[in-house]
């Protein structure tokens, strides 16, 4: 028979373990749910980017007088356009989806549909209404944006399909 004391400690040391579990596992919780954020962040700084790049492009070729050249900003990638270094997380243009080799966390250009995409590494609060493509995708396709007298007004980076990500739901 086991005595009284050395029972206590048994039953101490299992509470004292199955409280760190709990915490560790809230802390856990609270990390991926942090690196979501900051994922969704980072893809949102990067479209803001590309959208300015993109403008300032339009702007320079509407003031060279190249509007001829304006009409290629939709179908080409927008980091090769603009001239804006993706870094690390631009994987480049492919003939239709990127193979899963890439990894995520990253944008590339489908050629086939003219969109840019980026592959979401964090997609446990990620949905997207895309009936095409794999579920943790964004697809944007540049869109010149012209007045009803035909001047330039603009460009900018759509979503191809409407989604949701809130990470703190």
């Amino acid at each position: 028979m086991i005595p009284a004391s050395r029972q206590r400690n048994y039953l101490q040391s299992a509470l004292y373990v199955a409280i760190v579990a709990i915490l560790a596992t809230i802390l856990l919780n609270r990390l991926f749910t942090a690196a979501e954020y900051a994922e969704k962040a980072a893809m949102e700084i990067s479209i803001g980017n590309l959208q300015s790049a993109l403008y300032a492009r339009l702007a320079l070729l509407v003031l060279k007088g190249e509007t001829g050249a304006i009409p290629d900003l939709e179908g080409h990638s927008p980091f090769l356009t603009a001239n804006v270094s993706g870094g690390a997380a631009y994987a480049g243009e492919f003939y239709g989806s990127a193979p899963e080799s890439i990894g995520d966390a990253v944008w590339y250009f489908d050629s086939v549909r003219h969109e840019l995409v980026y592959r979401v590494r964090y997609a446990s609060h990620f949905r997207s209404e895309s009936e095409s493509g794999p579920a943790n995708e964004v697809r944007y396709r540049v869109e010149v944006v012209r007045a009803a007298n035909g001047a330039y007004r603009g460009v900018k980076l759509e979503p191809t399909a409407p989604y949701h990500w809130d990470p703190g739901s």
